[in-house]
């Protein structure tokens, strides 16, 4: 697949995205289905920086994940921060994707 292909078009059936990608999206999904009660807006903005901070630390570490997240945001809550935390790293080990 070349750089300019998207990862996958509108109508296919997809079971997941391709192996090594990090999917905010997916993530923030998966986040609110720990905590069903995160606002989706909230799920979305914390994925999308989870990706960031996990490639700052270099590792799968949602304890550290989750700390980076609520500095950064204090005012989403902790409870927030902690299920995209553990979303992102649940992802990433299941998907492949390396920080």
């Amino acid at each position: 697949m070349s750089a300019a292909e998207p990862p996958y078009v509108e109508g296919e059936r997809v079971f997941g995205p391709p192996g090594g990608t990090f999917d905010a999206d997916w993530v923030a999904a998966a986040a609110r289905q720990q905590d069903p009660g995160l606002p989706p807006e909230t799920a979305s903005l914390l994925s999308g920086q989870a990706w960031a901070l996990l490639r700052e630390i270099g590792e799968l570490d949602a304890p550290e994940l989750s700390r980076r997240l609520l500095a950064a945001n204090l005012d989403l809550g902790a409870t927030a921060c902690n299920a995209v935390a553990t979303a992102s790293v649940a992802f990433c080990r299941t998907y492949g994707v390396a920080p």
